[in-house]
């Protein structure tokens, strides 16, 4: 019994070799497993952190009272087209008004509106639409 057959040295030989290869991948797994393990901490204290962050920072919100909920007045509005007397002293020249945004001046163009023909003679003669600049609205 002290001799092994040479067919069961090479059988014993490949199972130990895949031993070998399950024990490695073991421990492979087992590192990987710890590296995540790891990582599941470490973002997990994050998370902690950024919450605490969160929370700090809504409760600073709500204390802090908000400067434009007192002192707010909308703008006047004037109806569509309104003329307004213009306060540089020019004396009473006539600027238009948009009636959207209050934009005024030189964000205001004139154009013919083409759709609208006030006479024939002497040649054809257009109404003028004014079309604000700033948000695009047109009026008369």
């Amino acid at each position: 019994m002290g001799e092994v057959v040479p067919e069961y040295e090479e059988m014993l030989n490949k199972l130990q070799v895949q031993i070998d290869n399950l024990f490695s991948e073991i421990h492979y797994y087992q590192a990987l497993v710890t590296e995540k393990d790891n990582m599941i901490t470490r973002l997990s204290t994050e998370n902690n952190i950024l919450r605490m962050k969160l929370q700090s920072a809504t409760q600073q919100l709500e204390t802090t009272p908000y400067p434009s909920q007192k002192s707010y007045t909308p703008p006047s509005r004037k109806p569509f087209g309104t003329p307004i007397r213009s306060t540089d002293g020019s004396g009473g020249t006539m600027k238009r008004l948009c009636p959207s945004c209050g934009a005024m001046g030189f964000e205001i163009k004139e154009f013919d509106d083409k759709t609208r023909i006030l006479t024939y003679t002497p040649r054809k003669i257009y109404a003028k639409k004014m079309v604000c600049t700033k948000c695009g609205l047109e009026f008369n």
